[in-house]
This record gives structure tokens, C-alpha cells and sequence, in this order.
């Protein structure tokens, strides 16, 4: 069964088995109103800078689950993304689904994503995000099993619709996020980098805090 299909059940499940070194959906702690920000897809030339520039004027920081590729193309962005306190994980090499796919396949591919992101930016990152989300209980293990920790999420906004800031904003306002969330957005659009741009004073002004994930 795919987890994306699961319900919250199953996720906590899954993060009591593994604990929350190998796999994580929520934060463990909800002490102070903490609530984790993640950004898929990255890094993208245009809008990465941009939720960087923003994150650095409200003063928060946040975890981005990068392609290996795009790291190899825009080095740079990574760079700043570790000298600017933010946690990075990978996201596969070129964002392929790992349901399915053979052990060694899956490891070499997760492995030329986490050194690409060494080679940008000194963080050794055993964070890592499947795309889309999906996998099944193999791949759950294949990934734990090799010291990585699996991180899905809490809460989602379908940013990636680019459907525009004002539907964006309904969602995040019709479902605001809670202490304890791992909220799952994209750096790879204006929607996600204008809408963001307004909820967080909002969220600031609920008592909600924005740290990264660790390493």
C-alpha cells in the first residue's frame, strides 16, 4: 500500500517503529508552536533566491529536499541554503519514483544525490524525501535500512497546481498549520513564494516558530 494512501495512523505507526531518525512526519517535540516548512523540486534558478530572500527577512528557517542534478547545475543555491542555517535532504537524482525500484539502483541513486549536495555545500544530508511521497513498505525499509531518515509530511497546500495566490491562500487559511507539522510546499513557483510572503506574519503572529530539520 502506498503511504500516501495510509492515514495518519499508519504514519505514526511507521515513525514509532523506525523512530523518528529514520523516519519522521511530524516533529516530535510541538513545544513553542514549532511547525517545519519543506520545499520539494529544488534548487530553481528563478524562485529559490526568492523563498531565500523571504525566509532571510522574516527571520525563519527551513528544510529543502533537493534533485541531484539541480544541485549539479546551481551549486550555488545550495551553498547558500547551508550558510544561511536552512537543512537540505535529497530528493532522488532526477525526482524518479522509488516504488519498485531494485535495492542497489535506489541506494546509488540516493548516494549521487547526497554527494553532489557534500560537493556544493560540506553538509553530509542523510535526509530524504520520495517523490510525490509515494512508496511502500520495501522502499520504507530499503531507505531506513541504509541510515537515511525517510521524511514525509503533515500537511500539504497542492502548491504545485500554481492554480494562483489567491486559492493558494484559501487553502492555507482554511487548513493553517498546526505545532508539531511538517508542511510540504515547492520553491519552484511565484504562487508559493507570494502567498508565503503574506502568511507568514500571519503564522508569526499565531506563535508558530520555524525551525529546520537536522541533519
Amino acid at each position: 500500500m502506498m503511504i500516501s494512501s495510509l492515514r495518519d495512523a499508519g504514519k505514526v505507526l511507521l515513525q514509532r517503529f523506525y523512530s523518528p531518525r529514520h523516519f519522521l512526519w511530524r516533529l516530535s517535540s510541538v513545544e513553542v508552536g514549532r511547525v517545519a516548512l519543506t520545499f520539494d523540486d529544488g534548487p530553481d534558478p528563478t524562485f529559490t533566491p526568492q523563498v531565500l530572500d523571504l525566509l532571510a527577512e522574516q527571520g525563519i528557517k527551513a528544510t529543502f529536499f533537493l534533485i541531484g542534478e539541480k544541485v549539479a547545475q546551481h551549486p550555488e543555491l545550495v551553498r547558500r541554503m547551508a550558510a544561511e542555517g536552512h537543512g537540505i535532504g535529497g530528493h532522488t537524482w532526477t525526482h524518479r519514483e522509488i516504488v519498485g525500484v531494485p535495492r542497489e539502483t535506489l541506494l546509488e541513486d540516493m548516494g549521487r544525490c547526497r554527494q553532489a549536495m557534500f560537493e556544493a555545500s560540506g553538509v553530509d544530508s542523510v535526509l530524504f524525501r520520495p517523490p510525490r511521497g509515494r512508496v511502500d513498505l520495501p522502499s520504507i525499509h530499503r531507505v531506513c535500512r541504509a541510515g537515511y531518515c525517510l521524511v514525509h509530511w503533515s500537511r500539504t497546500y497542492s502548491d504545485y497546481k500554481c492554480d494562483g495566490v489567491e486559492p493558494l491562500l484559501s487553502r492555507f487559511r482554511s487548513a493553517p498549520p498546526k505545532a508539531g507539522d511538517i508542511v510540504l510546499l515547492h520553491d519552484h513557483n511565484a504562487d508559493t513564494v507570494a502567498a508565503l510572503a503574506r502568511m507568514i506574519p500571519e503564522w508569526h503572529r499565531q506563535g508558530l516558530v520555524f525551525p529546520s530539520l537536522s541533519t
